[in-house]
């Protein structure tokens, strides 16, 4: 009996040992488990169910997956919107770090640079005559924001986009803000979180607009790997348009916000195919016109004509002139969407040509305006001009 006991034992103590070890192989996978995301702070959370609802419609054509130190490489923006470039390669000093815009004229840069104290900053140059003037902190974004990068000033030289850190108005790393430049008062008015589906908890890091082109990219770090940014390639809604969130359920309009899928953002395939024509039409066009700056005609008189900014005779005028572009290409803009939205208008039911219509002649009014102004600013600056050549 003994002997029986013990053998009983040993079996039932080897198969102990035997599922003890199969219980060690089973859980060797668990050490292997992916590292999960830390989710967002409540405050991040309250923020994103608040953005959720004024989700943005985009139709997204393409993405691009690319190394952070070659985003600009994804984005063939025409000479004529500006260009970006490092702020290291504008200064021609490899010990800046940060990112710079020149507008299309080549007579504005905004640019950041890091600081002694490691915080990115905003600044601004204008040209006057053949030389860059002083350097102009852009105290109400700087006093807002750290970890400032990635300046775009859109061709109405008014809007301007950025990325930054922000830890109120932020999802998470870095957020894309928009601000418009208040003239009269000499300053940008407070910056806003451009929201979904452009914003996310991870790095979102550049905003860029050719708007007379009716094409736009933004770049972000959401699902990827560590160095690297998807850049978006999208069609900008001339008439900002949210998802309906009653009109899907929410896990879909998180998807929509998150572009889990772009194809859910397309109208119809064909559509798309027609958008993919266009953008390598742009990426054709970024590449002719690389290195070129835009230069309109200014009738002085009838005998007169200047053909750059450079035949001005002053810095005054020439600045003047820069604001009649600008104004120029506002109207441009205006009438770019008077067009879509009078297309829109065509194929619309009884009840949405309502709201159309009133869009549609607000916008004529302001358009209209613009052109009275333009005139206005031009009048006066061939009397300028006039004044400096009899002299």
């Amino acid at each position: 009996m003994n002997i029986k006991y013990d053998m009983f034992l040993l079996l039932a103590l080897m198969g102990t040992a035997s599922a003890g070890a199969q219980n060690k192989k089973a859980a060797k996978p668990k050490a292997k488990t992916t590292a999960v995301k830390p989710a967002m702070s409540a405050h991040a959370k309250a923020l994103f169910d608040e953005m959720l609802p004024n989700t943005q419609k985009i139709f997204v054509i393409d993405s691009m997956v690319v190394s952070k130190d070659n985003i600009l490489e994804a984005i063939p923006l025409p000479a004529t919107y500006g260009r970006m470039e490092k702020t290291a390669d504008f200064f021609n000093n490899p010990a800046k770090e940060g990112y710079a815009f020149v507008n299309g004229f080549g007579n504005k840069c905004y640019y950041t640079e890091m600081g002694t104290d490691s915080i990115s900053r905003l600044y601004m140059q204008e040209k006057v005559g053949n030389e860059w003037g002083e350097r102009i902190p852009v105290k109400e974004i700087n006093e807002r924001f750290t970890d400032i990068s990635f300046p775009f000033m859109s061709s109405d030289g008014l809007t301007l986009y950025f990325s930054a850190k922000s830890e109120e108005e932020g999802l998470g790393k870095r957020d894309i803000y928009m601000t418009k430049y208040d003239a009269e008062e000499g300053k940008f008015l407070q910056a806003e979180n451009i929201g979904l589906p452009f914003n996310s908890m991870d790095d979102d890091v550049i905003y860029v607009e050719a708007d007379a082109d009716k094409m736009a990219w933004f770049g972000t770090s959401r699902r990827q790997p560590e160095g690297k940014i998807c850049v978006y390639a999208f069609v900008p809604s001339q008439q900002r348009q949210n998802y309906q969130k009653d009109e899907m359920t929410d896990a879909r309009l998180k998807s929509l916000a998150s572009l889990i899928r772009i194809r859910d953002t397309w109208t119809t395939p064909e559509i798309r195919d027609q958008e993919v024509n266009r953008l390598a039409a742009m990426k054709e066009k970024a590449k002719s016109s690389k290195g070129a700056t835009e230069n309109a005609d200014f009738i002085v008189n009838d005998n007169l004509t200047y053909h750059s900014a450079q035949d001005f005779r002053s810095d005054e005028t020439r600045r003047t002139y820069y604001d009649v572009i600008r104004l120029r290409n506002d109207i441009k803009s205006k009438e770019s969407s008077l067009e879509a939205l009078r297309d829109k208008y065509h194929y619309a039911s009884a009840s949405e040509r309502n709201k159309l219509a009133r869009q549609i002649m607000s916008l004529e009014d302001k358009a209209e305006q613009t052109r009275r102004d333009l005139k206005t600013l031009s009048d006066n600056l061939r009397r300028a001009e006039m004044q400096l050549i009899r002299r």
